[in-house]
């Protein structure tokens, strides 16, 4: 997962921002993104250097930091600068901490002031009490609804998960939701700050939290359960449709992925509060059915629901275990369409709900690209 936020002071996309924050850099097609990255930086020459605002790492799971090596290097090319990070997360291990050295040193960031391991912080102090922020620019503020929340007792992925900072960025009237792979722990505790209360301004759009995984999403999870309601989905409930209330919702979605990210049923819990648009597609994996059928598939709706792959040309029933590098891809490369998911919380009045929402390809069938295997936790 990786996600740049790029803020234009006049509020219109152009090649250089006036702010750029990085929260998370992980997961599929790395190079795509990390060319993103350095061609936004590298663009930034009134800044006195070119330079990435803000990075924030919601966790330390690969997927959500292995590519800020690569990305450190590109960095270092163009002499480019990182004004100041914040790490979320518990139990860190020192190769994940390398990752993240190895990146700071290559922009010249002061280690000194890196903090792993950090106690549970908020800047939603409850009640009537207004939020706080822990960086700004203009109108946009990011702050953190929960970081590094301590899950007694669970298993190491489960802390690392449930520890995730949880991000929102809003500018006023629209709010964006970064939850990285909070489980239904994390969600519980937000539910518990917030209340019913929704988080205001409106959330325009939120990322499901933990690519729609299964597992972490409802409070009973057992490999055997055949039917939803073989599972409790309560609190997960109650922070999609009571606290959350999201006009959009987005998940990465690795084709094919052995780890069966994003699952239908789970994205299904939070599509009820979002906006109607046009007829698209997304794919996602169907947990709850035949277990003779082909369980990927690419889905018709109608609602504000995009997962970063939008159709599948091939049907497979299973995730190849490994899949070919670099040029002279494989033909099931060549059998899906990813890209972006674009939110824009500002610009010209008047967007519509399809206008703020944009899925811009990056593969198109019959195109060749490198092919990179997925990296998310285990189980769907």
């Amino acid at each position: 997962m990786t996600t740049l936020v790029e803020i234009y002071d006049d509020g219109v996309e152009k090649d250089a921002a006036d702010y750029l924050a990085l929260i998370d850099c992980g997961g599929n097609y790395g190079q795509h993104a990390i060319d993103q990255i350095k061609d936004k930086v590298g663009k930034r020459t009134t800044t006195p250097n070119k330079s990435l605002d803000l990075v924030v790492i919601s966790h330390q799971d690969e997927d959500h930091n292995g590519l800020l090596g690569s990305l450190g290097k590109e960095l270092k090319t163009i002499d480019a600068r990182v004004g100041s990070v914040r790490i979320g997360g518990l139990s860190w291990i020192q190769g994940n901490k390398d990752t993240v050295t190895e990146f700071l040193t290559a922009v010249k960031y002061d280690l000194g002031t890196v903090v792993f391991d950090a106690p549970t912080e908020s800047n939603y102090p409850g009640g009537s009490a207004a939020p706080t922020h822990f960086a700004v620019h203009k109108d946009v503020k990011f702050r953190l609804l929960i970081s590094n929340l301590d899950v007694p007792g669970a298993t190491a992925d489960i802390v690392r998960n449930g520890s995730s900072a949880v991000v929102v960025v809003d500018n006023g009237v629209n709010t964006v939701v970064l939850p990285g792979d909070a489980t239904f722990q994390t969600m519980l505790a937000i539910n518990t700050k917030l209340g019913v209360a929704p988080l205001t301004p409106q959330v325009l759009a939120l990322e499901v939290p933990h690519h729609g995984a299964l597992r972490t999403a409802v409070e009973n999870y057992a490999k055997s359960g055949k039917k939803k309601t073989d599972f409790t989905w309560t609190i997960i409930e109650d922070f999609a449709t009571k606290v959350m209330r999201p006009k959009s919702v987005g998940a990465s979605a690795g084709p094919w992925n052995v780890d069966n990210h994003p699952v239908k049923e789970v994205i299904d819990v939070f599509e009820g509060t979002t906006d109607t648009v046009p007829t698209h597609t997304y794919v996602a994996f169907v947990f709850f059915q035949n277990r003779s059928m082909v369980q990927w598939a690419t889905l018709d709706s109608t609602r504000a629901v995009q997962t970063t792959v939008r159709e599948l040309k091939a049907k497979q029933k299973k995730a190849p275990k490994k899949r070919k590098l670099g040029p002279g891809v494989s033909a099931a490369g060549n059998k899906f369409v990813y890209g972006d998911i674009v939110y824009r919380l500002t610009g010209t009045p008047g967007l519509r709900p399809e206008e703020m929402v944009e899925f811009r390809p990056c593969r198109t069938f019959g195109t060749h690209g490198p092919d990179e295997d997925v990296v998310q936790a285990p189980e769907p």
